[in-house]
């Protein structure tokens, strides 16, 4: 569906479906072949480890967080940078955008578990703190609602943010970032949890959504070639690839180590520069591929929120099957067979009668044309 506000790409649906597949396929294969391991519920004490580089990139897939908060500012800022945003209006779009499929599944979490029902844990939940301890929480259902969360933070801040960096784009962008690296140390020091603050936290994400804006004003105002965007993006790609493997022979998502005070920005850098390198390079391309692709980024709200509460179903019922006895095989063969295809059918239902609806109701937030920002 559409933004009235923003130019489309349908590169940058590209990415959103890249983005939901890899978590999906993430989760699965942590999910089903830590099922197929221990035979109980999932905890990252067994972080999986693999010499394979690709395998190894999947195994640390959460980056597509990363990619979705990078996707973020630089669609959003895109189609603002030669104007001003009514906040008003552009919080009104962000609601119909994003609360109908979260309510439902939080209404759908306390159905299905009443016993963790709470008034205060409810009300802090659909105020946009779900990522934030005290929140309501009724897995599977609730398990991808904190990204949400820290997704309204950002939007609170949207409109601010580009009145700040406006007057000269990189300056303040490496301005702002550096204030958060700053503040995100002085909050470990101090006694945060660096893994919980880093991966779920305004306060481990902002960076990311700023350098997402700073790669829409870039792209905007130093256009690539489809040949360079498709070198850029490559060159990111495979500097994400092993930064991954290193990621993960240092230990993985679990470890708390101090160097993740930095870890993501250094992921934001490089989605940045894959976004960049992609839309450019694939922006105009033709082809039933294309249209499949921007098809799923299209639904890829509902696979990102609800994949979880399938492939949780898949593992708790007990079906998925032991096609060779290795863990790792036949987790990535239950999630292209059955929670994929289930994703997809369930997510297509809930974009065409709960997301759709209400993205027809979005109207423009923009004011009139300001002049052209500096570097």
């Amino acid at each position: 569906m559409r933004s009235p506000n923003i130019r489309y790409f349908p590169a940058v649906d590209h990415l959103r479906a890249f983005a939901a597949l890899l978590i999906l396929f993430y989760h699965g294969l942590h999910l089903f072949s830590f099922d197929s391991r221990f035979h109980r519920p999932f905890d990252t004490h067994s972080w999986l480890r693999s010499g394979n580089p690709l395998l190894g990139a999947l195994i640390e897939g959460h980056i597509a967080v990363s990619l979705f908060m990078v996707l973020s500012g630089f669609i959003l800022t895109y189609g603002v940078l030669d104007s001003d945003v009514v906040w008003r209006g552009f919080v009104r779009n962000r609601l119909l955008r994003t609360y109908p499929l979260f309510l439902l599944l939080l209404f759908v979490g306390i159905a299905a578990e009443p016993q963790f029902f709470a008034w205060m844990p409810f009300l802090q939940t659909i105020f946009g703190l779900a990522n934030m301890p005290g929140a309501l929480v009724a897995p599977p259902f609730t398990v991808m609602l904190w990204t949400v969360a820290v997704e309204w933070q950002f939007y609170l801040l949207f409109p601010f943010l580009l009145l700040v960096l406006k007057p000269a784009w990189t300056k303040n962008v490496l301005g702002l970032v550096a204030v958060v690296l700053v503040f995100r140390a002085l909050a470990v020091l101090n006694g945060g949890d660096v893994q919980d603050l880093t991966y779920s936290t305004i306060v481990g994400r902002l960076d990311q959504f700023l350098i997402g804006m700073w790669a829409a004003w870039l792209f905007k105002t130093r256009p690539l070639t489809a040949r360079k965007g498709a070198l850029i993006a490559v060159s990111a790609l495979v500097v994400i690839v092993v930064a991954l493997n290193v990621y993960n022979a240092a230990g993985g998502w679990p470890t708390t180590a101090s160097w993740k005070i930095a870890w993501p920005t250094v992921e934001a850098v490089a989605c940045a520069a894959f976004v960049i390198g992609y839309v450019a390079a694939a922006n105009s391309a033709r082809g039933l591929w294309s249209r499949v692709l921007a098809r799923i980024g299209e639904i890829s709200y509902s696979m990102y929120l609800i994949h979880f509460v399938v492939i949780q179903t898949i593992v708790l019922r007990g079906y998925a099957v032991a096609f060779t006895g290795r863990a790792t095989v036949d987790a990535l063969l239950n999630t292209v067979l059955f929670a994929l295809p289930a994703t997809l059918v369930l997510s297509t239902l809930t974009f065409t009668f709960v997301e759709q609806p209400f993205l027809r109701m979005r109207r423009s937030y923009k004011r009139d044309a300001v002049p052209a920002a500096v570097g």
